[in-house]
């Protein structure tokens, strides 16, 4: 990000200095020669990434999804629970909520996570500590308590402590189809009819995934600048892209023979990239940004001066039946 930062302070003083205002696409080989078509992301910042991976804000910082953990006890919503078996299973879940790079210790058991914003600027930690109390094996807590919004906890139990079951566990399995419908912003054509294949089977605090493409591949400038072409409640943001990624990768081959023979689906291919949610407009150029599947890397895609083309990747975890 810092990297960005530097063109943008170019970029300006190079406005200021000739004039410019225009960012017409027209003139490509004029104004727009010096920007980069595409650019890897690989500065985060730490906090936002591990607030948005567990519970989605807006700008604003309003409550948009929960997507991971689950609220077992009414006086208490704040604090979310997940099932699993081990503690090196709490420990993987734990790290996925971690940025690329980001800056974890490991004294015994216990993870400590140091919080960065893009300048390095220290923002806090979250700790994850092991316990044996009352069912649990770990519990994330943060360094300060109005640090992370919309929930102040997370405990991982045993799968055998959960206080109760849920008989709809048997309805999600992998690989398996379903048709579901998405919302479609573009004129009078409001919604589409895909097949969704789960990635993700439902479990104790974890919601089932169902993940599809895009049949068609679209260029950023075919939509309107404040919405996305799909629902943002299908499309994922940067941290849930990564855990589609990850699930993806975990069986690469098995759910790209499924995708892959889904009549009028996109397909599924190693080293192709995918739009996701997430768009930053800088000085002089505006990228939309698509995650690569097979490896997780993110990518910030310019479309004010040039045409990136690509499918959009769909996850959907809110299903209740």
């Amino acid at each position: 990000m810092k990297t960005i930062k530097f063109m943008n302070a170019l970029a300006a003083l190079a406005i200021a200095a000739t004039g410019f205002t225009a960012c017409s696409s027209d003139d490509d080989d004029n104004n727009g020669q010096n920007v980069p078509e595409s650019q890897v992301v690989t500065d985060y910042d730490d906090l936002n990434y591990f607030q948005n991976a567990i519970v989605s804000i807006d700008s604003e910082g309003n409550f948009l999804s929960r997507n991971y953990g689950e609220a077992l006890y009414d006086n208490d919503t704040t604090h979310l629970y997940i099932g699993v078996e081990t503690l090196a299973q709490a420990e993987d879940i734990f790290r996925e909520w971690v940025a690329p790079n980001g800056n974890v210790t490991k004294a015994g058991n216990d993870l400590t996570y140091l919080l960065t914003d893009y300048d390095g600027k220290i923002q806090g930690s979250i700790l994850f500590t092991a316990t044996t109390s009352g069912g649990a094996v770990a519990e994330v807590t943060p360094s300060s308590p109005t640090l992370l919004k919309h929930f102040s906890k997370v405990t991982f139990l045993t799968n055998s402590a959960w206080p109760y079951n849920d008989s709809s566990d048997e309805v999600y399995h992998l690989g398996d189809t379903r048709r579901l419908t998405v919302d479609f912003h573009v004129d009078d054509h409001t919604q589409d009819v895909f097949t969704f294949v789960c990635i993700r089977e439902k479990s104790n605090g974890v919601k089932a995934m169902y993940f599809a493409i895009s049949p068609d591949e679209y260029v950023p400038k075919t939509w309107t600048p404040s919405d996305l072409l799909y629902d943002t409640a299908a499309v994922p943001g940067e941290e849930k892209a990564k855990t589609v990624a990850k699930l993806l990768q975990d069986r690469w081959d098995f759910f790209a023979g499924i995708l892959n023979n889904i009549s009028g689906g996109g397909k599924l291919n190693k080293g192709e990239q995918y739009w996701i949610d997430k768009k930053i407009t800088f000085v002089l150029y505006t990228n939309q940004y698509a995650i690569n599947l097979s490896n997780g890397q993110i990518e910030g895609w310019d479309f004010q001066w040039h045409n990136p083309k690509k499918h959009f990747i769909l996850a959907i975890d809110y299903l209740n039946y």
